[in-house]
């Protein structure tokens, strides 16, 4: 026999025994089977119920009299320990079913599934525990700021309102609390850092409410979460679903833990003066902790922090080695300078990539520029406004070979080559008498000629024009292609030409075509 409810039952008497109306047109009325509605109103008649008075017999009544006990098996039905299931529901897996089964298993006698649950949901509505959601341990944290600020007043004799950050789990209700300056991100972030060191855990889900710190465009199935708050989740193993724009069911748990912080804790020091977040959030500790441990008015017993520590605390994921490093994410377009800017200082990307859109992220160590998901780009971070930090690789060639030309690239140029050029180089840069952009072409165009001629030639060459005073670059070229390079220069004492020039041939030349013209 199909089983409907009892004000289903209720109503097949009344259309049979008050209207009359036949099997057929109740079951039609109704949207129920023919047979069903004969089976109760046998059931009725074997009963002795009549109509009107069957109508003002409770629903649990009219059912030991419809459905009698056997004969021989017990009449009196062991209830249901209602609050042990209900905090077995929370844990992950658990469900109605499984648990009638269970209580089935001792109690033979017991009341049916259909039966079993009607009274437990009898019972949460009677002490105001039954939701539309169920809050498995550990599944999930519901996040808010509450409506109520407190001033702050700071020495220097401006006042601001310190925020509220509030977060709630979902199994055992058990409460943090935090005063922050902003709602910005950086205050957001360290919130749920301290928040997870709080619980000892990480939960499954974070259940924001839609500021721009978490979402930064709300969407009912994939709203755009913060890169920020979606990287640190990504750090700490969980997940954010943030709450659908006026929905407040979505969050209710927060909703109500809002109004317990407001109610026992804000509104009673609404007469107290802070002067700091870090003496402000001394007594709401003090007073959340109070909270905390609070029995349930209609659990006796039971407290957000027990149940905590019971259901909530074994299902968190453990926190990570360290805790995330707050960065930093904005959008820009490389300009035609092949760089890009954050907070006022300008960093470098490779020459391919201007006029393309990047992503960027920077914290307190180091800025890293991504094109469609790729890093092309990293710099540690500096903090001197105007300033340009540029990799010389970044540069296009043009530019790579003019940015070359400064005296302290050109000087380690040398120092790799040899001790020669370094101090050819050195002797030309402080010469101070010609434009230092003419002195640096001339002994960027020395060192450029190790592509012509190997190192250790130059080396001698540098050597010739150090001893003769030649600081010419066509002169030590000159060198290289009459090969003076590697003739021994003269001995001690020897005179010398006081510079040596390409058409000034000297006595070594002479001594040369001598021996050729004997």
């Amino acid at each position: 026999m199909e089983k409907i409810s009892m004000r289903k039952i209720k109503e097949v008497f009344r259309l049979r025994f008050e209207q009359n109306l036949s099997n057929a047109k109740i079951a039609g009325s109704l949207n129920i089977g023919e047979t069903t509605v004969e089976q109760y109103v046998f059931r009725a008649k074997r009963a002795g119920l009549t109509w009107p008075s069957l109508n003002d017999i409770n629903d649990e009544a009219l059912e030991q009299l419809l459905y009698p006990p056997k004969k021989g098996a017990p009449t009196d039905r062991v209830m249901p320990d209602f609050f042990f299931i209900h905090k077995e529901l929370k844990k992950k897996g658990v469900t109605l079913t499984l648990l009638w089964i269970e209580y089935k298993n001792i109690y033979r006698s017991g009341y049916e599934l259909s039966r079993f649950c009607g009274l437990y949901h009898e019972w949460c509505s009677n002490t105001e525990l039954w939701m539309p959601q169920e809050h498995k341990a550990g599944e999930a944290s519901y996040i808010d700021y509450s409506g109520l600020t407190i001033p702050i007043y700071e020495q220097n004799g401006e006042c601001f309102d310190a925020q509220i950050f509030v977060s709630t789990l979902g199994a055992s209700s058990y409460t943090y609390i935090e005063a922050t300056r902003t709602q910005q991100i950086k205050d957001w972030i360290s919130s749920h850092k301290r928040m997870f060191t709080f619980y000892e855990g990480i939960p499954g889900l974070l259940i924001p409410d839609n500021l721009k710190s978490g979402v930064t465009k709300p969407d009912r199935y994939e709203p755009d979460l913060n890169p920020t708050y979606y990287e640190m989740a990504q750090h700490y193993g969980t997940t954010i679903l943030p709450a659908r724009v006026r929905r407040p069911q979505d969050k209710s748990k927060v909703e109500n833990g809002v109004l317990n912080v407001e109610r026992k804790i804000l509104a009673p020091l609404r007469n107290q003066k802070f002067f700091s977040c870090t003496e402000l959030n001394h007594v709401l500790w003090e007073r959340l902790e109070i909270l905390n441990k609070t029995p349930f008015q209609k659990l006796p017993g039971s407290s957000r922090y027990s149940l905590y520590l019971e259901l909530e605390k074994p299902a968190l994921k453990p926190l990570p080695d360290t805790p995330y490093e707050l960065s930093y994410w904005k959008k820009d377009t490389v300009n035609p300078g092949y760089h890009v800017k954050v907070e006022d200082v300008s960093y470098s990307v490779p020459y391919t990539f201007i006029r393309k859109p990047v992503e960027i992220r920077y914290n307190e160590r180091v800025v890293e520029v991504f094109c469609k998901g790729k890093q092309i780009a990293i710099h540690p971070i500096s903090h001197e406004k105007g300033k340009h930090i540029t990799n010389h690789n970044h540069r296009p060639p043009s530019h790579q070979h003019q940015a070359d030309c400064t005296a302290e690239n050109i000087q380690q140029l040398a120092n790799n080559i040899g001790e020669n050029t370094a101090r050819w180089v050195e002797q030309v840069l402080i010469d101070d008498s010609l434009h230092i952009r003419k002195r640096e072409k001339t002994c960027l165009g020395v060192v450029r000629l190790t592509k012509t001629y190997p190192p250790h030639r130059l080396e001698a060459a540098c050597q010739r024009g150090l001893y003769y005073r030649n600081f010419l670059y066509k002169g030590v070229k000159a060198i290289l292609e009459n090969n003076l390079d590697q003739i021994p220069l003269p001995k001690e004492g020897t005179k010398k030409l006081p510079q040596e020039h390409e058409n000034i041939r000297g006595a070594e030349y002479f001594e040369q075509t001598k021996g050729v013209q004997e």
